[in-house]
């Protein structure tokens, strides 16, 4: 079986899918989002964790397309 989709998103992933646009200001403002727990409590609802290792974040894809509805 071959996966297409990745699992884990990079912030920078997530903000495209999450506003529809890939630029300095999504990126920026996704990790605003992440440093300061904004989307923790819809990760805790969800039961899909954001992974933080060292200074990388691993978002799941599941959390962001429920975030825009698709799931």
């Amino acid at each position: 079986m071959i996966v297409t989709q990745k699992t884990f998103l990079t912030p920078a992933e997530a903000a495209q899918l999450l506003w529809n646009e890939d630029t300095p200001s999504t990126r920026k403002r996704m990790y605003r989002f992440l440093q300061k727990g904004l989307l923790d409590k819809v990760a805790d609802q969800n039961n899909l964790p954001i992974i933080k290792d060292g200074n990388r974040y691993h978002i799941p894809r599941a959390l962001i397309q429920r975030m825009r509805g698709d799931a």
